[in-house]
């Protein structure tokens, strides 16, 4: 028997009392509730303008009286809503600390085993086995240390998520304070708001983020939802969690009002829009990569949400897999015609897109975002389609967009293309040469013109980096200028075709096996096909790899004839290995 100092045991933690599904089961009670109490004020409301048939005292006096009590009762509702949203926090985080409490309770059995070990090993040595055991019990004193702090530190979440629900119930057990404008609001949040910047660049945005407690973040998730949803610079974890927070009201408040009859056109819109939401995130959280027996499950996320933007077409931005972790970040820009009700198309192409990128990669982790962040034309043959003000527009708001996510991850930033397809195409030029766009690659497939560029090297990116895919027979691929042909010559115009060699870009294989015979708008909308030319490439940019893409020569314009695509007489492939497979057997 030697002697060896030992190292004490740890006591296990307390698992956390409570059941996080209970929690949001009396949250969506409760969201059902303010969704009752808002269609009362708002009924309220109506009611207390009883029109001609009745004038005169009684009616202002009842007219009064109306309004009174629908003014008490609008901020019920909202109220009730903060606290509906706040339990869904709660039971969020105690659901996260009960998975940690199993955590960290596998990890004090296994450091209890290895040291009732030591002690048996001790009490059998001998002085040559001393310094083997000494070395044994260095390394559990430093496992201890490492523990315990895990442990206090869970204590002190526990503790904080614990105090937050009381203060949030108390913040509203009052019918004075169910009325105020706070009510419901922890005092946490106000706080913290408070501490925001004057001037909210994502920058800004992201330090006043991590200069904030894990508690205050969580509270003012609950209580200002529709400010963090849309705050560019802070963690997509942050911004999904507050707009599905936005969504699940919406569903719930004008579900009920659909029940009732009382939905306003514009209401009406909003509902389709949510719906037409969460759709495409279901579609984005159920999605797993074929082939990989469930274990490339990326998950979606909500990174904008936005219903009512752009008299009801809607702002909304999903994601396949982790913006805040992902190797490899693309954001896709839709073009013409496309609207927040298209989020499913748009989701469904993002993990198309996602199962192309892992397809054959090199193994690094991905994420798609389709990003419907500004308002598009409403049709090929919408005079906004010719005209470049809403893709000025839009450029600004992807670059801003973009800046945001850089923001949110600066000591890890990703690999990050942008593809911009048709109108998105343009607004994407505008990023790139109007505002520094900042990702590393870009992709303009269905192109009608590249905007303010003549050249693919006044992209940020430089010319290396730009990519151009057009389908010969695409439509609106035609719109773009080239050639002797110039929109500084010309009235309107969108721009240089991006495929031609006046442009410089790097024209990679776009055809399709389902091509029409000549130029239609069918083809517009087939590079995002399963198993395609365009398809293939993308994913080989979106990994990182774009001098892997299968290159196409690029059109030109002879002086004495109209332009000559060479791609016009190429057999198109499907589903060819090196060429258009873009499934299966992913690393």
């Amino acid at each position: 028997m030697i002697t060896i100092q030992i190292p004490a045991a740890i006591d296990y933690p307390e698992r956390p009392d409570g059941d996080p599904s209970g929690a949001e089961a009396l949250a969506s009670t409760l969201l059902h509730g303010s969704a009752s109490i808002a269609e009362f004020a708002d009924e309220a409301d109506r009611l207390s303008r009883p029109g001609a048939f009745w004038l005169g005292a009684a009616s202002d006096a009842y007219a009064a009286h109306a309004q009174r009590f629908a003014k008490q009762h609008d901020p019920m509702g909202e109220t009730l809503k903060r606290v509906a949203r706040g339990i869904d926090v709660f039971a969020e985080q105690l659901r996260e600390l009960q998975s940690e409490h199993t955590t960290l309770s596998g990890q004090v059995t296994a450091y209890e085993r290895d040291r009732v070990a030591l002690v048996a090993d001790a009490d059998a040595g001998t002085e040559e086995d001393a310094p083997a055991l000494q070395d044994r019990a260095r390394r559990l004193r430093t496992q201890r240390t490492s523990i315990i702090d895990d442990i206090t530190g869970f204590r002190a979440r526990t503790a904080d998520n614990e105090d937050y629900l009381v203060r949030l119930f108390t913040g509203a057990d009052t019918a004075a304070e169910a009325r105020a404008p706070g009510g419901g609001v922890d005092g946490l949040a106000a706080i913290a708001l408070l501490k925001r910047p004057l001037f909210a660049t994502p920058k800004a945005m992201a330090d006043w983020w991590n200069s904030l407690s894990e508690a205050e973040q969580n509270a003012v998730i609950a209580a200002y939802p529709e400010k963090i949803g849309s705050a560019d610079g802070l963690p997509a974890s942050a911004r999904d969690r507050a707009n599905c927070q936005l969504l699940e009201s919406d569903l719930a408040e004008l579900h009920q009002k659909e029940a009732d009859g009382t939905l306003t056109a514009q209401e009406r819109q909003r509902l389709k829009n949510a719906e037409a939401t969460q759709k495409a995130l279901k579609h984005a959280d159920d999605y797993t990569v074929p082939g990989t027996d469930g274990e490339d499950h990326p998950g979606g996320q909500l990174w904008l949400y936005d219903p009512d933007a752009f008299g009801g077409d809607g702002r909304v931005a999903i994601a396949v897999g982790d913006l805040d972790t992902a190797d490899d970040v693309s954001v896709q820009v839709p073009g013409i015609k496309t609207e927040m009700t298209d989020a499913p198309g748009g989701a469904a192409a993002a993990t198309r897109l996602y199962e192309s990128a892992r397809y054959g990669g090199d193994g690094s982790s991905v994420a798609t975002m389709f990003w419907l962040g500004y308002d598009t034309p409403d049709s090929a043959v919408d005079p906004a389609t010719l005209t470049e003000g809403r893709a000025k527009d839009g450029g600004e708001r992807l670059a801003t967009a973009v800046d945001g996510l850089r923001a949110s991850r600066p000591d890890s930033p990703a690999h990050m293309t942008a593809i911009g397809h048709s109108y998105g195409s343009t607004a994407t030029s505008y990023a790139a040469t109007d505002h520094d766009l900042a990702v590393d690659d870009i992709a303009l497939i269905g192109s009608p013109g590249a905007g303010p560029a003549d050249h693919a090297s006044d992209f940020s990116v430089g010319a290396a980096h730009v990519y151009d895919g057009r389908n010969s027979r695409d439509a609106v691929a035609f719109f773009g200028d080239e050639g002797w042909a110039r929109k500084d010559w010309i009235e309107g115009g969108l721009g240089v075709d991006p495929s031609s060699e006046d442009f410089g870009a790097q024209r990679f294989e776009a055809e399709s096996v389902h091509r029409g015979d000549g130029r239609n708008f069918d083809d517009h909308s087939r590079y995002y096909d399963r198993d395609s030319e365009s398809l293939y490439n993308l994913g080989r940019i979106v990994d990182g790899h774009g001098g892997d893409v299968n290159a196409a020569s690029q059109s030109y314009d002879p002086w004495w004839r109209l332009a000559v695509d060479p791609e016009k007489d190429r057999t198109p492939t499907a589903d060819v290995p090196g060429r258009s497979d873009t499934g299966t057997n992913i690393p």
